[in-house]
């Protein structure tokens, strides 16, 4: 039984850092889209790694135009690697001239 309490609290620990950088990747994409949209920015792709302590994120985000000519579609994604294997979040909002 000591080897299936390992497994538990190990698998929960698990869980519990997954969802912690689930939740940060959110919030940083999230910021990144109320940013871009706050303004009318230029349609293109930008990337770029977050500074210390969030280094382990990287982000992307594509500006497009959209339908009415005043409005930008605004695509943010954060991506970091987690037991080797890349995770990501995607936010995406509209800026509206």
């Amino acid at each position: 039984t000591l080897l299936l309490a390992y497994r538990v609290v190990s698998g929960a620990i698990a869980a519990e850092e997954r969802s912690e950088r689930w939740t940060a990747a959110s919030y940083l994409a999230e910021t990144l889209v109320r940013e871009a949209t706050s303004g009318f920015p230029e349609p293109g792709e930008t990337e770029g790694k977050f500074p210390p302590p969030m280094e382990t994120y990287s982000w992307k985000r594509s500006v497009r135009p959209a339908l009415h000519p005043d409005a930008r579609e605004v695509h943010v994604v954060v991506t970091w690697k987690s037991a080797g294997q890349e995770e990501r979040v995607s936010f995406s909002g509209v800026a509206v001239k």
